[in-house]
């Protein structure tokens, strides 16, 4: 039904295309008019529909009426929500906490324990549910958010429509969806695979004619094409500049405002700073504009994972800790290579610093070695020696895929350590001798030094073996900073995949596979031959 009365200005009648008024009705208030020619008004007696005359569709009255969607509408009647037909009877027995509008035959709803569906006009509840929220539907398939907080599409029964699931997500859009996973904004097609090749973007907008505009995670306007190249580059204003360099002058002050509000017991924890109360309301102030602390003092969702002996509460002690060091003299150790220490060494008789930097690097391979022995094509037959491998959770994670396991670290790390099934073997890998094995890992441990250290210790494993490698690889705008990092604290860095096959070559080895895992490089090595 095209060109149906709008409200007027006023709010409070409708009115033509040519600003005329349609009816000689006026009412407290009136939305717009929706097929089959109903708009949901109020007035005195209550909250109802009218036709376009301005005359009342139905006697019933409610507390709040909405417009018609497929042919029903939702209604709120003593504080439950539900939906009627253009007759103004229920749609359905049920009652929920909040209805939407049907699109396409499918309906979100929410229950009073504040969980959502998506229910069919007969009030019938599809498969799949409950979920923490659930979106309309289109192109036939909606987006949910389950419980665990992840995205997903499913189809007009309730069933994942792939097995792909993000942070956030977007309904499809001519076949293709946004959708952000921890790298950022991309397009998927209609199967939840990646078109954008990789790329990430802070923001991005669904295709219009086959081009999209997309912001860069560095804050740069793009328009791409459903290849991911890039189209044109739309001015960026001067203030968001200057806004995003003051950003990024006072980025420092986060991480420690942070820090000092852990230590001040914000978390939960035990103050352990002598700070006066006055004080003490400028570090909650803070946190509040961090969003960790409601403005009420109660910790938030986030803050409250900052809890005493967690993971994060860990991860941030370390960053803003032993991390910052190297940071707060970068100039020095930039000058001077000699200054870019030994990182381990140096906190190898701090028994508490050294348990921290344990369990935060068990914690990020706790998170990103998940399944890994697959990638690692082992042999059941092999005896795997795991070089730096900490307190063993790479280890632990291969377990009896193969037949003998030897973790070999320093010997403060593995102080008192047992693991089942694990041989532990204390040792400085650069200097003493290292246990017979068929495999020798490498994990996140030669981007800890310079290319002169790193080759030393390639050079070191017996010929007969084989090596594998798991290292980020470098790209233009990526794993900038943590090569810096790396760099500062003990003369480190990324490496791009031409200079580790450079570096490996030196050393006497050749990259013989190579597969991507979680972010990282999993190079298998074979030594060269003797022609090479």
């Amino acid at each position: 039904m095209a060109n149906l009365p709008r409200p007027s200005p006023c709010g409070t009648f409708h009115i033509s295309s040519r600003g005329e008024r349609t009816h000689s009705m006026s009412f407290d208030w009136v939305l717009p008019f929706h097929e089959p020619g109903l708009a949901p008004v109020g007035d005195g007696t209550g909250a109802y529909h009218i036709h376009l005359n301005g005359s009342a569709a139905y006697e019933q009255r409610f507390e709040r009426t909405f417009g018609f969607y497929g042919g029903l509408a939702t209604v709120v009647c003593e504080g439950n929500w539900f939906h009627i037909n253009t007759h103004g009877e229920r749609a359905y027995a049920e009652s929920w906490d909040w209805c939407g509008n049907f699109q396409q035959n499918r309906c979100t709803v929410r229950n009073s324990d504040g969980h959502y569906f998506h229910i069919r006009p007969d009030g019938s509840v599809l498969n799949g549910g409950p979920h923490s929220y659930a979106g309309d539907f289109r192109e036939g398939s909606g987006v949910v958010r389950g419980i665990d907080g992840m995205c997903w599409h499913v189809d007009k029964e309730g069933a994942p429509v792939h097995k792909s699931k993000f942070i956030d997500l977007d309904v499809f859009h001519k076949g293709f969806a946004r959708a952000r996973d921890k790298g950022g904004w991309h397009h998927i097609d209609g199967e939840g695979n990646d078109i954008s090749e990789g790329r990430r973007y802070a923001e991005i907008e669904p295709f219009y004619n086959g081009q999209a505009l997309a912001r860069s995670l560095t804050g740069e306007y793009l328009v791409i094409d459903e290849s991911g190249s890039s189209r044109s580059e739309p001015t960026r204003p001067s203030q968001d500049i200057e806004d995003a360099l003051q950003n990024l002058a006072v980025s420092s002050w986060r991480p420690i405002a942070v820090r000092v509000g852990i230590l001040a017991g914000l978390a939960g924890g035990q103050n352990r700073l002598a700070v006066a109360r006055c004080d003490l309301q400028v570090i909650e102030s803070a946190w509040i504009e961090l969003g960790l602390l409601s403005k009420h003092g109660e910790l938030t969702d986030i803050g409250s994972m900052l809890s005493p002996d967690g993971m994060w509460e860990d991860r941030f002690l370390y960053w803003t800790g032993p991390q910052s060091e190297a940071w707060n003299e970068a100039e020095k150790r930039l000058s001077n290579p000699k200054l870019r220490d030994d990182f381990f060494a140096k906190h190898a008789n701090d028994q508490d610093m050294l348990n921290l930097i344990q369990r935060v690097l068990s914690s990020y391979a706790c998170e990103d070695w998940i399944g890994i022995t697959e990638a690692l094509c082992l042999s059941s037959s092999e005896t795997v020696v795991d070089l730096g491998g900490g307190r063993g959770v790479l280890l632990e994670e291969i377990g009896e895929a193969v037949s003998n396991r030897i973790l070999v670290d320093r010997p403060e790390v593995l102080k008192e350590l047992e693991l089942d099934g694990v041989r532990v073997q204390p040792l400085d890998i650069f200097k003493d001798d290292i246990p017979a094995g068929d495999v020798y890992i490498l994990s996140r441990v030669l981007h800890d030094w310079d290319d002169t250290k790193c080759i030393h210790l390639l050079m070191r494993l017996p010929r007969s073996s084989r090596v594998i490698v798991i290292d980020r690889t470098a790209e233009p705008g990526k794993h900038g900073l943590l090569s810096l990092n790396m760099l500062l604290v003990s003369g480190g860095r990324e490496r791009t995949k031409t200079e580790w096959s450079h570096m490996f070559s030196k050393a006497g080895w050749r990259i013989d596979t190579c597969s991507e895992w979680s972010g990282h490089s999993v190079f298998s090595l074979l030594p060269q031959s003797d022609d090479s």
